[in-house]
C-alpha cells in the first residue's frame, strides 16, 4: 500500500515541517522548542551563515527572534542538539555545522520523504 502527499511548501515554513517530520526517526528526538531553534537556524540567508551559521551574528539574531534574555538559553538548546547528534563540531575549524544526515543542500528545491514499514505479525 502507497500513499502519498504532495505540497507546495514555502522555504520559511519548509524546516519547520521537515523537522517535525524526521524526528520520529531521529535515535534522539528533539523537542517543539528545539524544532523551533533549529528551523529558524536554517532559514537563515547569505553570506553570513557561509561562514559560520552558528557563530556570534547568528545566534544574536535567533536570540533576539526568540527573545531569549539571557546567552545561556540559546547555549542551552545548542548544547542538546549537539547531545543529540543534530549539531556537530568540525575538528578543524571548531565551528558547528547541521549533521548532514538532516541538512537540506542549499538549492534543492525538491524534499522527498519515504517511510517504509514491514508489517510482522506478534
Amino acid at each position: 500500500m502507497k500513499r502519498e502527499k504532495k505540497e507546495k511548501v514555502p522555504r520559511s515554513k519548509f524546516y519547520h515541517k521537515y523537522l517535525q517530520m524526521i524526528n520520529v526517526i531521529l535515535p534522539e528526538p528533539l523537542t517543539s522548542k528545539e524544532i523551533e531553534i533549529l528551523s529558524a537556524f536554517m532559514e537563515l540567508e547569505g553570506d553570513l551563515i557561509e561562514e559560520d551559521r552558528f557563530g556570534t551574528q547568528c545566534r544574536k539574531y535567533i536570540r533576539d527572534k526568540f527573545k531569549f534574555k539571557s546567552y545561556s538559553n540559546l547555549d542551552n538548546y545548542i548544547k542538546y542538539m549537539k547531545q543529540k547528534g543534530v549539531l556537530l563540531k568540525d575538528e578543524d575549524t571548531g565551528k558547528l555545522y547541521i549533521n548532514k544526515r538532516i541538512e537540506i543542500p542549499k538549492n534543492t528545491k525538491d524534499i522527498e520523504l519515504v517511510f517504509k514499514f514491514q508489517l510482522v505479525d506478534g
